[in-house]
């Protein structure tokens, strides 16, 4: 995928997020289980705490209730609006996860959770990681969610609008579109398209790894694919 369409998918991710901010704040008001148990596995107290596409911070009890120093970073601008509004004692602020904010060696543990399947292009993916890497204290931990929406795990789950719109994707990149294989759009509420990659485990890890991380965990829980990734020391070829 080229870079100008890349940044253009960027863009309409990030306006159809502020369009949609409020009718999707209410499907998320709750943690999932499975989640909330996979992150809170690598928390505790006293540790600083990174949620790369907070959303509306929902995530932040969770936190909160382990003692940790919580700070939560989305690029919609609305949706951090009613993030402050929920959680006005935590700390919330506007922000892109590919230039995150903050100096290097912040962090003991970085979040995100859903967020990576809406960034386009292995070039973009690429500094995903990379930033989250940089902004890691050595040794910190990484926990990476993308749904799961490879066909046969859709098939299973019977999410046949889904299959039909990556099927739908997949013609497209035959007929000569500029999307990657594995790209589609699933729509919201018939207001949008949200353009998503169907990620496999095997492309997390070899991300992670691109960047310096140790894969320690990986799987699927609740519908998403998960990694659990350790930042470690780059081999510069000393």
């Amino acid at each position: 995928m080229n870079r100008e369409i890349a940044d253009r998918l960027l863009k309409e991710t990030r306006e159809n997020y502020d369009s949609i901010a409020e009718s999707f704040s209410q499907t998320r008001n709750y943690v999932w289980p499975d989640i909330k148990s996979l992150v809170g596995g690598y928390s505790k107290a006293g540790q600083r705490i990174l949620d790369i596409g907070c959303g509306n911070g929902r995530y932040y009890p969770a936190f909160k209730e382990k003692g940790t120093a919580y700070v939560g970073i989305d690029n919609s601008r609305n949706l951090i609006a009613i993030a402050k509004n929920k959680f006005p004692g935590a700390e919330f602020m506007v922000g892109d996860a590919l230039s995150l904010p903050f100096g290097e060696s912040e962090f003991d543990l970085a979040v995100s959770v859903a967020v990576l399947h809406h960034i386009p292009s292995k070039d973009y993916r690429r500094v995903f990681f990379d930033e989250a890497y940089r902004v890691l204290k050595p040794g910190g931990w990484l926990i990476v969610t993308a749904w799961d929406l490879r066909p046969l795990s859709m098939a299973k789950a019977k999410r046949w609008r889904w299959l039909k719109s990556f099927i739908r994707g997949q013609l497209m990149i035959v007929a000569g579109s500029k999307l990657d294989f594995g790209d589609f759009f699933i729509p919201w509420q018939n207001r949008c398209q949200r353009y998503i990659h169907s990620f496999s485990l095997g492309e997390l890890k070899k991300f992670a790894a691109s960047s310096g991380f140790r894969t320690i965990a990986f799987g699927a829980k609740e519908g998403n694919l998960y990694i659990v990734a350790k930042k470690c020391e780059k081999d510069n070829g000393a």
